[in-house]
């Protein structure tokens, strides 16, 4: 697996990035998708009293989130696809730098991996739907 060609960035130098996860979770919503659970890695960092200046970013969120008919299908293609799941969005601020960036590792990334014709299918199509809110929330 190619890294370089399978994480998707996208970077905005005036949305500020608490603007671009709310954004994200109302886009994810209206797409039909259920947010499990959106990880403060930022937060942790804080209040385990990391010295200032110590991290290389100021803001880093983790969004789960998932399409329950999709995934069901998805599990049922291979049982040990929930490794990869559920899907996931990145949202952070570099420190001491404007803006926020937008990643994520292409679902067909991972799909190809089992092998399977109908997980990649729904991944192709979940690909579709996040480059289409990454394009939409950052352009």
């Amino acid at each position: 697996m190619n890294l370089g060609k399978e994480i998707l960035q996208y970077r905005s130098e005036s949305l500020a990035p608490e603007d671009l996860l709310d954004d994200l979770l109302g886009e994810l919503k209206l797409r039909n998708y259920s947010v499990s659970r959106v990880n403060s890695i930022d937060n942790v960092f804080q209040r385990e009293n990391t010295p200032s200046g110590s991290l290389n970013f100021s803001y880093y969120k983790i969004v789960e989130f998932c399409n329950l008919g999709s995934c069901s299908r998805i599990i049922s293609a291979d049982l040990l696809s929930g490794v990869f799941m559920p899907a996931r969005f990145l949202v952070f601020q570099e420190e001491g730098k404007e803006g926020a960036i937008l990643a994520f590792l292409k679902p067909t990334a991972f799909a190809a991996i089992f092998k399977s014709s109908e997980m990649m299918k729904l991944a192709e199509s979940m690909e579709k739907d996040m480059l289409e809110i990454s394009e939409e929330l950052i352009g």
